[in-house]
């Protein structure tokens, strides 16, 4: 891949910092946004020089997606073998961030493809559809903080009246992790309490670095 990178310098009048810097970058947090603050140099570059990205990436085993609508673009591994599994509480919470997407894209409530949502709205619904008691509010700042990793959603400011409810945006990236069949999961989850080992078999989700904390 250096002969193509030699090469796409030569045409962009770049630095080759800034192709590799773009392709780490997409490397560790999977996805870019040039709606999000630091990351629309990745994602123009990204969008303007698809062609050496795709190879680039291809080469990695993984796959470029870009989506000009949105303005995102990341990779999706090719091989089911670069799935990562994710814990129990993170899958479903991952599972209630998609189904709060789908239902403000269908009531028109969205912007530039990110639906604005709160952390209690979040909890709530955590709770009414799984059936389980809140995670610990560290346990919960950890699931958080993994989706922003990712992309899959952006932590906004604390409201001013209850500084424990924050502002989330959920991010397009929800739709390409988490698919339909996912969905029909958590809404047939009755809020039994089975193994670990059980959910975490069914439920991959497409990420390209370690996700998981056991």
């Amino acid at each position: 891949m250096l002969k193509e990178l030699k090469k796409v310098v030569e045409e962009s009048g770049k630095d080759a910092q800034e192709f590799q810097q773009t392709a780490n970058f997409i490397i560790a947090n999977q996805f870019a946004s040039a709606f999000k603050h630091g990351q629309r140099k990745h994602y123009l570059l990204l969008e303007a020089y698809q062609d050496y990205f795709d190879q680039l990436f291809d080469a990695l085993g993984m796959r470029l997606y870009i989506n000009e609508n949105e303005r995102l673009a990341g990779v999706l591994p090719v091989q089911k073998e670069a799935f990562v599994r994710l814990k129990t509480d993170e899958t479903l919470f991952l599972l209630v961030l998609r189904q709060i997407y789908e239902e403000k894209i269908e009531n028109f409530e969205v912007d530039n493809g990110f639906v604005a949502t709160n952390t209690h709205i979040i909890l709530d619904r955590f709770v009414n559809l799984v059936k389980r008691e809140i995670p610990s509010e560290t346990r919960f700042k950890d699931i958080l903080a993994l989706f922003n990793r990712h992309g899959i959603l952006i932590r906004g400011k604390s409201y001013e009246e209850d500084s424990k409810n924050q502002i989330i945006n959920i991010t397009p990236v929800v739709r390409l992790i988490v698919t339909e069949a996912y969905l029909r999961q958590l809404e047939s989850f009755n809020g039994a309490d089975p193994d670990e080992d059980d959910i975490e078999s069914d439920l991959d989700v497409e990420t390209t670095s370690e996700t998981n904390q056991d």
